[in-house]
């Protein structure tokens, strides 16, 4: 049974000013109507930049291409998370790796350098230990062959697929730090 309204404003009450924040810039989706609404008041009354309405509004919405690509273009001009260079603009790829016999596919935001790097340490990484448990195997030349096709794209000029479905994932978050490199460069260290 889900909480009444009177509920959820003591519930709110209790959190600090970080966490409702983060639950508007981050978790406004998942909730229900009546719990937004009261979410965006207790914003209002707490004094909240109006910032962080808008973070909530713009995960609501289809974002549109030229949005898309100016999130894009704010995180791609931030030095890369892995090796803090600015020589290069970063771009998302997707990389495969294989733990416990498992096969895992995640995102790496970074420079085209470190996402090569980052390619041949979960190349060999595999190579070595992949194959040990039974479904390595089977994974283990899966997610070779994987990682050769994706890695060809760490180099592309424009902003990648997976840079773009990464951060339509983090619409809310980006539009609230769009005028903070520390925040935007948080949401790369530490995706939710």
């Amino acid at each position: 049974m889900e909480p009444d309204i009177d509920e959820l404003r003591k519930n709110y009450e209790r959190l600090d000013n970080e966490r409702i924040i983060r639950l508007a810039t981050e978790e406004a989706t998942e909730l229900r109507p009546e719990a937004l609404e009261l979410l965006k008041q207790i914003i209002k009354e707490r004094g909240l930049s109006p910032v962080v309405g808008k973070a909530i509004d713009v995960q609501f919405k289809a974002i549109d291409e030229k949005t898309l690509l100016g999130y894009c273009e704010l995180l791609r001009q931030l030095p890369c998370p892995s090796c803090n260079s600015v020589d290069e603009k970063l771009n998302g790829n997707i990389i495969a790796t294989v733990s416990g016999g498992y096969y895992f596919e995640n995102v790496k935001i970074a420079c085209p350098t470190c996402l090569d790097r980052a390619y041949f340490r979960s190349n060999l990484s595999i190579a070595l230990t992949g194959w040990w448990r039974l479904p390595g195997l089977f994974n283990t030349p899966r997610a070779l062959r994987f990682n050769k096709k994706m890695k060809k794209f760490d180099h592309v000029e424009e902003a990648s697929e997976p840079l773009k479905q990464f951060v339509s994932g983090q619409a809310g978050r980006i539009e609230l730090n769009r005028n903070s490199p520390e925040g935007l460069l948080d949401i790369l260290l530490y995706p939710r």
